[in-house]
């Protein structure tokens, strides 16, 4: 059988389509080994991602939207809102009922005289408000005793100042609770505007069971700190503890109120002194301004404090800008001083030579 020289049409399309798909599959292979493992691990991330979303959605799909409530968890859920329910009622009764003194003898009020229920509901609704009025207003009308009488040494001003954010900087956090540091040159500042130099209060927006100790930390013998004043000593305003110096019974010429928040000293900004928060940088220095500030003002005699507040008050930075006009003073006191010198020795020259001249006639 003798092998023929040339293929048929047939043959010659057959194996070209071979050699075509045999030349793609190549292709093929050649671009995969050319692709870089960069695309290759986000090919293989994007795969992963495609499949947890898939079978998320399949399980969203399993899972029940809404579980309906046992028979006895409804009875639970309406054994707890009678019981609570009733707890008010009862509440609310015992507060409405009138006040007994130590006998168990019933005190009589402006409700004791209306009939039930109404005299319960009146007296109840009084108490209510009385209790939102305590909560709002400070704890008395007469925050501060008396001046102190003679012979005893009472100061001619009082200062009021803020703990938090001037005095110490206070940080709370899940794992140590409250923790506080002291600003630099926080102990010069309570001994010289402490007593007897001025009257100085603690008046803080804090609470007195978290910050009672802090004070008694800056002031361990009580010598420098008269009187402390917190949070039940503001009023509540729009969100706000306010402090009211209407109420520290003290002659309002003579008080000064040192606060870095201007919502808490909105009554009484003329007697305000607001300077930055303090937020714990070390390098701070603002409390020995402070102190020259109030001692200036004390051995200056001010009659009325608020006319030195109004001054320092236009600035963004009052104790920068008396540091300033201190050594503004200083220098013309020295340029003073050395016109005065000038003008004595230029007149003990002539005084001398007059007299050298007396001498020779």
């Amino acid at each position: 059988m003798s092998v023929p020289l040339l293929a048929t049409n047939s043959d010659y399309s057959f194996s070209s389509k071979n050699l075509l798909r045999s030349f793609h599959v190549s292709n093929l292979h050649a671009s995969e080994k050319k692709m870089s493992l960069a695309d290759q691990v986000m090919a293989e991330k994007t795969a992963k991602d495609e499949e947890k979303a898939s079978s998320k959605d399949g399980d969203e799909e399993d899972k029940p939207k809404y579980k309906p409530l046992t028979k006895w968890q409804k009875i639970g859920y309406g054994v707890f809102a009678v019981a609570m329910l009733g707890g008010l009622v009862v509440n609310g009764v015992i507060f409405a009922l009138p006040d007994k003194d130590e006998d168990g003898n019933v005190v009589e009020d402006e409700f004791s005289k209306a009939p039930w229920p109404g005299q319960g509901y009146r007296r109840l609704k009084s108490r209510i408000f009385k209790t939102k009025k305590d909560l709002e207003e400070p704890f008395s009308d007469k925050l501060l005793p008396d001046p102190l009488p003679e012979p005893y040494h009472q100061p001619k001003y009082t200062v009021f100042v803020e703990l938090t954010g001037l005095l110490v900087h206070s940080t709370w956090s899940h794992k140590h609770g409250w923790r506080f540091q002291k600003r630099p040159g926080v102990d010069m500042f309570l001994a010289q505007i402490g007593y007897p130099n001025f009257e100085l209060v603690i008046y803080t927006v804090e609470n007195g069971v978290t910050f009672y100790p802090i004070v008694d930390g800056l002031d361990p013998d009580q010598r420098h700190i008269i009187y402390r004043l917190f949070r039940d000593a503001t009023r509540y305003i729009d969100g706000n503890h306010v402090k009211d110096l209407k109420a520290v019974n003290r002659d309002l010429s003579k008080v000064i109120l040192i606060d870095w928040n201007e919502n808490s000293v909105m009554l009484n900004r003329e007697n305000s002194l607001l300077l930055e928060k303090w937020n714990g940088d070390n390098a701070d220095r603002q409390l020995i301004g402070l102190a020259q500030l109030l001692n200036a003002i004390r051995t200056s005699d001010v009659d009325d404090v608020r006319d030195v507040l109004q001054y320092y008050r236009q600035f963004k930075d009052p104790i920068e800008t008396f540091r300033e006009n201190q050594r503004k003073l200083q220098v013309e006191l020295e340029e003073e001083e050395k016109r005065k010198e000038d003008k004595h020795k230029k007149g003990s020259f002539f005084g001398g030579f007059g007299g050298f001249g007396a001498k020779r006639v």
